[in-house]
């Protein structure tokens, strides 16, 4: 099968993808989440892109890719462009932030008489930080002085957290970071504009104690093990920081506030918090309050007087990164029962309306990100991250367009539902028998792909020949039947609770860097999730991400999440008395 190249303007980023694939495919593996409210079936009309040099407008969800392209995407037709404009700095709040600046161009030298120009002007309380008190010089600015102003968390006031030589009012910075168990992310934001101006992202450092959050709070129980990885993020966001202003091309000093999201067990690593508790029934957390952090105190690499609000927890298991999600989705206003799903080493769901909400946690482990699998890996170069049917044998996407060396959770999810459909398992997760195998009526090609492995154990080759080759194995078939068991027993647990059908969800929201890669289609086959109309099922990326993004920018965004996380009752799936016969059910894949 023919491959090609498509670059996204004025993003800059290239994909290769098979022949055939739609444009609204491409863009969703580089990150762009692109407007289907229609679920790609070409009927709203959203997600409009121009082909270059013609700039002929077509709909990406129905264009299939047939050669290289050069493809421009406005932002009327992205996602989070729409999302953040609707639910989050909305009606007549705008640009709301939570740190300001103002000028003052009068001579003065004493803080007082600054804090009394500042009050006049601004036309509200303020006070002065502690810190400026202790390091200000009563030299004279002759060229004026710019205030750098915090609200103050419990009043309508403001604090005076820093005086800048000259008018500085333009460069006013903050980053909003989502603290992942697998990657962190971090957005550098213009606070003037709300424009994201600089992106950066690393594996989290903390996967070396540990894949996923049980064996991190494991290794926190001492105190050098809370103190290394407490340290191993801090470092890990410094890093971050530092690659984003340089991008940018500005100095972290005009960085005044930073909004962190994650689950709860990163949330605790990030702010010192005990951790035992969330290791050991009922997994309580230590705290699910929001908090306003001094940056200097946490050492993050920003203005030193800066402030870091960390968004609030739901449960011991379900954190602020599903707060920001639910934020970011306008579950808060939605009348649509929608299921938010973010699927990871651990998969968060939250399920409802406006009216009621609830949330759960399913401990689904790292086979979906590549942890435990023979040849299972990150979504890097070499990574085998699509498997489709072609004619009479398979094909691949590898990442990086070059040789597959690995197979990652999207290409993972996509080979399990080929294999079942061509009947290579059956629904019990079992290869069929060497008799079974010719009885079936598929191509020679196919079968020639049916090995042992390892001592007789059967796989599946995927890739190359000889050695080199890559393959699913049964024990792999076996670890992805127990991540999708998980997930799907959860969002069945949650539908009983709620007193909902299936079939009156209304739409699936897929949140998260993997949930934006895999095929719907094939997550539904292989029953990861709910079988309903492939229209209701929507990318939104990661959601995280832009909740942290609006509740940076936006105070009401701010109020709104730290009312959903009250407002979102979670439920310990695993304490359902009903958990185990249903988990054990959904380990079967579904009958063709």
């Amino acid at each position: 099968m023919k491959h090609y190249q498509v670059h996204f303007l004025p993003d800059d980023k290239k994909v290769t993808i098979h022949h055939g694939a739609t444009l609204l495919e491409a863009a969703g593996l580089v990150g762009i989440i692109l407007s289907s409210p229609c679920g790609g079936v070409g009927r709203c009309g959203k997600c409009t892109v121009q082909l270059l040099p013609s700039k002929k407008k077509v709909l990406a969800c129905q264009f299939t890719i047939e050669r290289d392209l050069e493809v421009f995407v406005p932002d009327s037709s992205r996602f989070f462009k729409q999302k953040i404009l609707e639910h989050g700095i909305k009606q007549d709040v705008l640009l709301n932030p939570a740190v300001d600046k103002l000028f003052i161009r009068d001579d003065f030298c004493g803080l007082e008489e600054a804090c009394e120009i500042i009050s006049r002007e601004i036309q509200n309380s303020c006070v002065v930080d502690d810190t400026v008190k202790d390091s200000y010089s009563k030299t004279k600015y002759k060229s004026g002085v710019t205030a750098v102003l915090a609200r103050q968390a419990d009043t309508a006031g403001w604090r005076l957290i820093g005086l800048e030589e000259g008018d500085t009012t333009e460069l006013l910075f903050g980053f909003a970071a989502d603290i992942g168990t697998t990657t962190v992310v971090a957005q550098l934001i213009n606070l003037r504009t709300a424009a994201v101006v600089a992106t950066a992202s690393i594996g989290n450092p903390q996967t070396k104690y540990g894949a996923d959050v049980i064996s991190r709070i494991r290794h926190a129980e001492s105190d050098t093990g809370m103190d290394t990885l407490h340290q191993s993020i801090i470092s890990c966001l410094n890093d971050l920081f530092k690659d984003a202003a340089r991008e940018a091309e500005i100095d972290t000093n005009m960085v005044y506030e930073a909004v962190i999201a994650g689950n709860t067990t990163m949330n605790h690593l990030f702010l010192k918090y005990p951790v035992h508790q969330l290791g050991q029934s009922p997994y309580h957390a230590y705290s699910l309050k929001p908090t306003h952090q001094n940056a200097g105190k946490l050492g993050l690499r920003m203005n030193n007087r800066g402030i870091v609000y960390t968004l609030p927890n739901i449960a011991g298991f379900v954190g602020s990164d599903t707060v920001a999600a639910a934020l970011a989705c306008g579950m808060d206003t939605t009348n649509t029962i929608t299921l938010l799903v973010d699927i990871g080493t651990n998969g968060e769901i939250v399920l409802g309306t406006q009216e009621k909400l609830l949330a759960a946690s399913c401990a689904a482990g790292p086979s979906l990100e590549g942890a435990g699998i023979e040849f299972g890996s990150r979504a890097q170069d070499g990574a085998i991250e699509r498997v489709v049917m072609n004619n009479d044998d398979i094909d691949i996407d590898v990442i990086g367009d070059t040789k597959a060396t690995s197979i990652c959770g999207s290409g993972l999810i996509d080979a399990v539902a080929v294999m079942l459909t061509l009947g290579i398992f059956d629904s019990t997760g079992r290869f069929a028998e060497p008799d079974e195998l010719a009885a079936l009526t598929i191509s020679k090609k196919i079968k020639n792909r049916v090995i042992d492995y390892n001592n007789g154990q059967p796989a599946f080759i995927l890739a190359g020949e000889g050695k080199e080759i890559v393959v699913l194995t049964q024990k792999d078939i076996r670890q992805l039947q127990l991540a999708k068991a998980a997930i799907q027993a959860g969002i069945l647990l949650l539908l009983k609770n709620a007193g909902y059908e299936i079939s009156q969800i209304q739409q699936i929201l897929l949140a998260g860097a993997f949930g934006n890669y895999i095929s719907k289609e094939n997550a539904v086959r292989i029953g990861l999730l709910p079988n309903i109309a492939m229209e209701k099922i929507h990318f939104v990326g990661n959601a995280a991400g832009s909740g942290a993004q609006m509740a940076l920018t936006s105070q009401p965004s701010r109020k709104i999440a730290e009312q959903l996380a009250t407002k979102i009752n979670y439920l310990e799936i695993a304490h359902q008395t009903e958990f185990q016969m249903i988990f054990s059910e959904c380990l079967l894949f579904p009958e063709s």
